[in-house]
């Protein structure tokens, strides 16, 4: 049997510094490397992912934490009724975030955002801007209440943002004030792109400036 795990990355307050949730991202352990890795696949079961996910929210001691779904697992109602089970008996409305990592249908959405608001849960497009572009999703944003711009897929490790990154990104960040959503700039590596974020007025950040992702138990330690 496959054995997962999620890490957790931080999501930080830009101003403060403070982390406001942690992204649980997939690894699988490799027994031939002995090392944790990125899943050949992320469609697990409905109660693989609440396994997991319960997992990490005990060792972080933090229930402010976002997961992705792939198109597949979000379009399927089994995960709706999890997950919004979980939240109920477990956590606080706006403590879990689920992020959509690819386009779903806008039948899909509009049926399946009703139970996942019912329960607390926040839904979020991921990868803004590169994978998931303003004339596909445009219709879709009222759906949701966060958008995720991932800087990493729009430019090298350790490269220069052009001008034109930047007119994507404060695009977004616009779309994202004008229908008062919450906006999380991803990919931050370095302090330029932390004044960038502050010059634009931008004060949600991830990125391995902060922090690549580990073992939640990692953050405990920190502490």
């Amino acid at each position: 049997m496959l054995k997962y795990k999620y890490f957790a990355q931080p999501i930080n307050n830009l101003v403060t510094n403070q982390t406001i949730l942690y992204e649980l991202l997939l690894r699988q352990w490799d027994e031939e490397q002995r090392c944790w890795q990125i899943p050949a696949t992320f469609e697990l079961t409905p109660a693989e992912l609440i396994q997991l996910l319960d997992c990490a929210i005990k060792e972080l001691n933090n229930h402010h934490v976002s997961i992705n779904l792939t198109a597949r697992q979000f379009a399927n109602p089994a995960f709706q009724v999890a997950i919004s089970r979980y939240v109920h008996a477990h956590l606080l409305p706006r403590e879990l975030t689920v992020e959509l990592v690819a386009t779903p249908a806008l039948s899909d959405l509009r049926q399946l955002s009703v139970g996942y608001r019912a329960a607390g849960v926040l839904l979020a497009f991921d990868d803004v801007g590169s994978d998931n572009l303003f004339q596909q999703i445009k219709w879709m944003l009222p759906y949701v209440n966060t958008v995720k711009f991932a800087l990493q897929n729009m430019r090298p490790l350790g490269t220069a943002t052009t001008d034109t990154i930047v007119a994507t990104l404060k695009f977004w960040f616009d779309k994202a004030e004008e229908q008062q959503m919450l906006f999380t700039f991803e990919g931050i590596e370095s302090a330029a792109d932390v004044q960038l974020a502050n010059h634009l007025g931008i004060t949600r950040g991830q990125g391995y400036y902060f922090s690549k992702p580990q073992l939640p138990v990692t953050f405990m330690q920190q502490r």
